[in-house]
């Protein structure tokens, strides 16, 4: 029966892929002790149906392209948090986060040497113990362009690249459960409880009269390049009884009564700039000026700064900005992304001519533009390939999990390159990953399960103890480095320790303890610069 059963799936991939990925997440969903492995039960069920028989295996293409789908997306979408964490923190928490790593290369070495592991399986250690699927891909590649150097038939090459996943696969679990573990030790006896998130401020409107003779005779946009971080929007302004839209070349004058939009700390800098509030409601008139909330869909304007998009030819104005759950002022420099939700102040006339220029189509803010994603992943692979010499004459690639990530990343934050917008809607990113994710998986899982149960029959348990002991040791040197020397907030550290280990079901975790989404941004600040480092030292082990 299982013989027939083996017979069946080798020569089938279709069928064994899918079979993987169902079974896979039906394991993800069962509850171990209050654990889950998710996505990760894919991998398992993978190493399942693999040790059915040594011939069960994905074609090679299969996780080749799952990889670089997964860290493309990720790359494109925590391009900007990853650039924008150098500018608020400098280069500090990179350069802890790098040396985190190196004492866990150190640690996972000296296992190696004490366990008599080879390095392919040294280098599984590293990359499970640190839950990173891209650097074990990184692991097998180089190890199958290390056999075709050496002229090793197929079956040898692929016996080779499997060693690492065999080792990732016996420490991944602790991998994650070791992270969650520690938290709660660092929430016992470090910090007991979190500060309550603080609630984002909400907008109104605000009315103010123009008393204040420094500002009359100054235009709109002479006043809005003098207050840049104002953190308002003028959006209407009345003048001798007439209310008009507020517009860069509008002269302001004694008297007149301007509306701005923001919170109630940006009104108090409103109230300083014009004068004092009065009890008028410019915004209640909508007879002439109204709003209109539309969808970003077109990629015409994605990734477009919103002093660019010539809204005077429209006579419109946007005065607020919905990305995700939340509501923010925009400023001439706001980069419109996909899928956000704009209010849009104009003539009533000019709705149908705004719904043009930003899509206003739901349905566009779950689509991509795939030919500028397949280009993006073309320049990745390409990044990949390229030699980077080391010292002691060392030369090491980015290869397939690097070179898409670092490309990813600055096209993350450009955004766009003349008419080619990079960016994709948040849906699709989310999808095309986990997809990604999926395949890479799956077929890792299936090449590597025949060897696991011959390795969990030897020395597996050796294996595991070496695993935790990486997981915990650098766990705890994280938290204790963040929080007690660098003084990191607790519920940022627990997001940066997520990052190190790059680890979603760790941020999931730490975001359900802190509640706060000081947790999400910094797990998106340290993630790439962590996935990049363990890619590059993971394969120094071999």
């Amino acid at each position: 029966m299982t013989a027939s059963l083996a017979h069946i799936l080798a020569d089938s991939p279709i069928l064994t892929l899918f079979l993987v990925i169902g079974l896979g997440y039906l394991l993800g969903q069962i509850s171990f002790f209050g654990f889950r492995l998710g996505v990760a039960g894919v991998l398992f069920s993978g190493l399942a149906v693999g040790a059915l028989g040594p011939t069960i295996a994905l074609p090679e293409a299969i996780p080749n392209l799952g990889l670089i789908i997964f860290v493309y997306t990720v790359g494109i979408e925590t391009g900007p948090a990853f650039w924008r964490s150098f500018r608020q923190h400098g280069y500090r928490h990179t350069v802890v986060c790098a040396i985190v790593l190196v004492f866990a290369f150190a640690v996972t070495f000296g296992m190696g040497a004490a366990l008599h592991l080879s390095k392919p399986r040294t280098a599984g250690l590293y990359t499970g113990a640190l839950t990173n699927t891209p650097a074990l891909a990184a692991v097998r590649e180089r190890l199958r362009d290390r056999g075709r150097a050496h002229h090793l038939s197929e079956d040898q090459i692929r016996d080779l690249s499997s060693e690492p996943v065999v080792a990732y696969s016996i420490s991944y679990p602790l991998g994650v459960i070791g992270v969650l573990l520690c938290i709660q030790i660092a929430r016992r006896f470090w910090f007991h409880n979190f500060q309550p998130a603080e609630e984002q401020p909400e907008i109104h409107v605000h009315n103010f009269a123009v008393t204040n003779g420094a500002v009359a005779g100054l235009s709109v946009g002479e006043l809005m390049q003098m207050h840049r971080n104002s953190g308002f929007v003028i959006s209407r302004i009345q003048h001798a009884g007439r209310v008009n839209l507020a517009q860069p070349e509008t002269v302001l004058a004694e008297g007149d009564v301007v509306a701005i939009v923001g919170d109630d700390k940006s009104s108090e800098r409103a109230r300083l700039i014009f004068g004092e509030p009065i009890d008028a409601h410019l915004e209640e008139d909508r007879s002439q000026l109204d709003f209109r909330r539309v969808f970003v869909s077109n990629k015409e304007v994605v990734g477009r700064p919103i002093g660019k998009l010539d809204l005077d030819r429209l006579s419109a104005t946007i005065t607020r900005v919905r990305r995700g759950d939340v509501d923010v002022v925009p400023d001439p420099e706001t980069r419109l992304e996909f899928g956000d939700r704009i209010r849009v102040l104009t003539r009533r006339e000019n709705f149908a001519a705004v719904s043009k220029l930003f899509g206003d189509s739901i349905r566009g803010t779950a689509e991509t533009d795939f030919g500028s994603v397949a280009l993006g992943m073309v320049l990745g692979v390409m990044a990949g390939m390229l030699p980077i010499p080391l010292p002691g004459g060392v030369t090491v690639r980015l290869g397939l999990a690097g070179g898409p990530l670092v490309v990813a990343l600055i096209l993350g934050r450009i955004e766009r390159t003349g008419g080619i917008a990079w960016v994709m809607p948040i849906s699709a990113n989310l999808t095309l990953r986990q997809i990604g994710l999926l395949l890479f998986l799956a077929g890792v899982g299936t090449k590597a399960g025949f060897a696991f149960v011959q390795t969990m029959r030897s020395n597996g348990a050796q294996m595991l103890v070496a695993g935790a002991l990486v997981t915990f040791s650098t766990t705890l040197l994280t938290l204790l480095v963040g929080y007690k020397l660098l003084k990191i907030p607790p519920d940022s550290i627990l997001g940066f320790v997520a990052g190190v280990q790059t680890q979603p079901a760790c941020l999931a975790f730490a975001s359900n303890l802190t509640k706060s989404e000081n947790t999400n941004i910094a797990y998106a600040s340290i993630y790439p610069a962590a996935m990049i480092v363990k890619i590059i030292l993971a394969q120094l082990l071999v």
